[in-house]
């Protein structure tokens, strides 16, 4: 094999050799054109492997020499020549929402828009205020009625017709004196009689229109003695005690829904502000359009602020996570899509490290993986700085402080608890004490019993003894 690669080479000297050397450089290509394309696949071999070569060697050398760099100061400080000023921060756990960002629309609890009914018909009164509050049935628009109330005494007189020729009919009937056609006539007629009535009726209703439920009124479109057509649009009423916000959740985010959860919304018009609300329902099917569902929430509003069509920034909380790792919002920074923070290492040199994100809110943001409690993360300065890089803290005391606290709150709970433990040592050997006092006085108080007994015994035994004495 090597020698192959060493007749190649000489056989590349070779060709380009003869190639300088020839005085028809052109007839010399054309003679030797196998030769030349040899001589190009060596090259090309050549560059693809000193390519692959410095691809996989790559992140050796540059490791190689980032220890190298990191493990002699007076040489780091030397090839960099300066130390830069940042500001930083520890990384700590807390606790972070979990959110589900979206735009979505408001939608008033009731909206109608009043409509003519009648075929065609001549506005007689406007019984409202543009703009004001209507309770549930009040007279909104009366029109002209004339036409309609004649046609309505009319069919009352013809039915009564219809109903005295039925009555008479049934009599005759009852009596076996009428047919049955007739009878059945007549109550045909009758009913037919009724029917046309209970129409008139109610085309007389429809002359006055009521409001169909509490809410405001708007403007009206039309004026008073105006000649309206059927269908034509007169106002609007809009009950929004309550407003609903319609927005769109992605599929990812299905499982984490349901409904009672809790909704915050800001709409541009009330910057400062923040309407409460919580779910209402979620749609049964996804948008195959979009890979969404719709969602949909209830928000008081009983200050009237809120209008239907405003649109609205929608948060959804779905959960709330208490162990997690917080970064400040000023420590994350972007390459495209890949995110990152500027890290501290013990001997305060500067170096990068790339991290994935998750939640966001007032807290922080929640870091996935990447950072563990403890680090210290740049949060001002980053422009400046590069791998390897020394750094000076800037508001080292700040940190140090809170680490302080950190340790005293830890020292704290430890003497806390060694107190405790000494006030249980206290007490187990005053409760000994108590007790080796109590069989004390029970030993001195035996021994008392036992010499009173030997006193009685000798005394019993000295007295016949003195008896015989005497």
């Amino acid at each position: 094999m090597f020698k192959k690669i060493f007749s190649s080479i000489v056989a590349c000297f070779s060709f380009w050799k003869g190639f300088i050397v020839a005085d028809n450089k052109g007839k010399f290509l054309k003679d030797n054109s196998s030769s030349l394309m040899l001589q190009l696949i060596v090259i090309l071999a050549t560059f693809l492997s000193i390519f692959i070569l410095y691809s996989a060697l790559k992140p050796a050398v540059r490791g190689a020499c980032r220890v190298i760099l990191q493990s002699d100061d007076d040489l780091m400080s030397v090839f960099r020549g300066r130390v830069v000023g940042v500001e930083a921060k520890k990384v700590i756990k807390g606790t972070t929402l979990r959110e589900v960002k979206s735009i979505g629309s408001l939608k008033a609890n009731d909206e109608v828009v009043l409509k003519v009914e009648l075929p065609t018909a001549k506005i007689q009164d406007i019984k409202f205020k543009e703009g004001s509050f209507v309770n549930k049935g009040d007279e909104l628009i009366v029109f002209e009625d004339d036409y309609y109330r004649s046609e309505t005494a009319r069919l009352e007189a013809q039915y009564q017709l219809r109903k005295a020729e039925f009555e008479r009919a049934k009599r005759l009937y009852d009596q076996k004196a009428g047919s049955q056609k007739t009878y059945d006539e007549a109550i045909a007629q009758m009913n037919e009689a009724k029917a046309q009535l209970d129409g008139a009726k109610f085309q007389l209703s429809k002359t006055v229109i009521k409001a169909p439920f509490d809410g405001i009124i708007g403007i009206m479109k039309v004026s008073k003695g105006s000649i309206v057509q059927q269908h034509t649009e007169l106002v609007n009423i809009v009950d929004s005690s309550i407003v609903k916000v319609e927005f769109m959740v992605a599929v990812k985010y299905i499982e984490d829904i349901a409904v009672g959860q809790d909704v915050d919304i800001a709409v541009d018009a009330f910057k400062d502000r923040v309407f409460s609300g919580v779910v209402d329902a979620i749609d049964s099917e996804v948008d195959v359009k979009n890979h969404s569902i719709l969602v949909r929430a209830v928000i008081p509003n009983q200050s009237g602020v809120l209008k239907h069509g405003m649109f609205a920034n929608v948060k959804l909380v779905t959960g709330e996570k208490s162990d997690a790792i917080l970064i400040d919002e000023d420590a994350l920074d972007r390459d495209g899509a890949i995110e990152f923070v500027w890290c501290i290492d013990e001997k305060g040199r500067a170096y990068r490290k790339r991290v994935l994100t998750g939640a966001k809110d007032a807290n922080g943001i929640e870091i996935l993986d990447g950072l563990k409690e403890g680090d210290i993360v740049v949060v001002a300065g980053q422009l400046k700085l590069t791998d390897g890089v020394p750094t000076k803290i800037l508001n080292k005391k700040e940190i140090d402080g809170a680490s302080d606290n950190s340790e005293s709150d830890d020292k704290n709970e430890s003497s806390s608890e060694e107190s405790n433990a000494e006030d249980s040592d206290n007490d187990s050997e005053g409760k000994k004490d108590e007790q080796k006092d109590e069989a004390d006085s029970d030993n001195e108080e035996k021994n008392s019993d036992n010499a009173q007994e030997q006193k009685t015994k000798d005394d019993e035994e000295a007295s016949p003894k003195e008896e015989a004495v005497q």
